[in-house]
């Protein structure tokens, strides 16, 4: 993934700019890891864009494979 994408998924996902620089800006630094770039938005209170925590997914609920 280039900066370009990884700045697109960030304004995708409403992160204002500042916090787009600062977070690409260190990972310049610490490397551009799918796991850094979700740590670094969460601590601005930002949810993960980057990784998927398969255990918070509900696959399996019952209400959503219901033909009613």
């Amino acid at each position: 993934m280039t900066i370009d994408e990884i700045r697109f998924e960030m304004s995708i996902n409403e992160v204002k700019p500042n916090d787009i620089e600062e977070i690409i800006e260190e990972c310049i630094h610490s490397g551009f890891s799918p796991e850094d770039m979700d740590t670094a938005l969460q601590k601005r209170g930002y949810p993960k864009i980057f990784t998927i925590d398969y255990d918070e997914l509900d696959m399996y609920d019952e209400d959503a494979w219901d033909d009613d």
